[in-house]
């Protein structure tokens, strides 16, 4: 694996880990995929839409999160076993696990 190949896929679970710690942080554990791709900017993750919604993909299939639709609208949620990532409580394949104090 190249070095830059490294580095995007750590950007990649990076960016997995601060979509979980953004719906762990809200009181109903959802999020518009609209406003968690201006989330993610704020952290230094500009992607498109699309691109988060690829991974919410990936984290639904983990059971990390979940894909709700209000009409049209896509929400994320967090499950019970994505809050436990977020905080570094356990670990899951493509998701970043949160150094300590972090």
């Amino acid at each position: 694996m190249s070095h830059n190949e490294e580095f995007q896929r750590r950007m990649v679970e990076d960016r997995r880990l601060v979509i979980l710690r953004y719906l762990d942080e809200e009181d109903d554990g959802r999020m518009s995929v609209s406003l968690m791709t201006d989330a993610l900017a704020i952290m230094s993750h500009r992607v498109p839409r699309t691109t988060v919604l690829e991974d919410a993909g990936y984290l639904e299939g983990l059971g990390l999160l979940r894909v709700e639709y209000v009409g049209s609208v896509p929400l994320l949620r967090v499950t019970g076993r994505g809050a436990e990532v977020a905080k570094g409580l356990i670990e899951v394949p493509g998701v970043k696990k949160p150094a300590r104090g972090e």
